[in-house]
């Protein structure tokens, strides 16, 4: 992934070009929800530029069993690691709604790269993206159910959340197994965790959509192990 704005420490000007330029590049494509954008293991080496909406990023263990990995947001780039080496897809891409994209072939983003001069900044965010998966990694798998639920939905709702008359809405709406497979617990488990946030009131959640109610309650439970 690598946001349309650059990063930290591009000059402006240089960046609203290369945005530009990018922005015009390839063709326009839309997705409907739940349909797949990017598969993991196929050999295409297209990049997509995400314009609007959510993606959701899964990959697949050796006993076939699928994982909710990390989301994808309005202004990043996906696919682009495929189309710098070439080997198979490691993840799936599927549209969480609705979405309009540019697709980039291969040869089309290397050289904009190139144009550009913006592979120092396409560097800072792969670096970026490691150390978000690291850190997710142990945020989001050690400790109770509840803490590391807690955990992920505070992560989601700093990046995404959409404020409402009712609280925070967490974007981009997840099942109780997507929410399972983000954090490594069974579904049972995380609907046992969402019912006792709830009596706490903490949040409120229904099919595909969850509220934050109170951060600090999130925060408070998130930090008790």
């Amino acid at each position: 992934m690598w946001e349309l704005n650059g990063g930290a420490g591009t000059d402006p000007a240089s960046a609203d070009h290369a945005r530009s330029a990018l922005l015009r590049a390839g063709t326009a494509r839309t997705y409907d929800a739940g349909e797949i954008m990017l598969l993991e293991g196929a050999t295409d080496t297209f990049v997509l530029v995400l314009l609007n909406g959510f993606a959701k990023v899964t990959t697949t263990d050796d006993q076939g069993a699928t994982a909710l990995v990390d989301i994808r947001a309005a202004g990043d780039v996906m696919g682009e690691t495929a189309a710098f080496d070439n080997e198979p897809r490691s993840a799936t891409v599927t549209a969480a709604e609705p979405v309009s994209v540019r697709r980039i072939s291969q040869d089309e983003w290397l050289g904009w790269l190139a144009r550009q001069a913006a592979g120092m900044a396409v560097s800072r965010t792969l670096a970026h993206r490691s150390r978000t998966a690291v850190r997710r990694r142990t945020q989001f798998t050690r400790g109770p159910v509840i803490v590391r639920l807690c955990r992920a939905v505070l992560d989601l709702t700093e990046q995404y959340g959409a404020r409402t008359t009712e609280g925070l809405s967490v974007r981009p709406g997840l099942t109780h197994a997507e929410w399972g497979e983000f954090i490594g617990a069974r579904e049972r488990r995380v609907q046992h965790a969402l019912q006792e946030l709830r009596a706490e009131g903490a949040v409120s959640y229904g099919r595909c959509r969850l509220t934050v109610h109170s951060v600090p309650a999130l925060r408070r439970i998130a930090a008790a192990h």
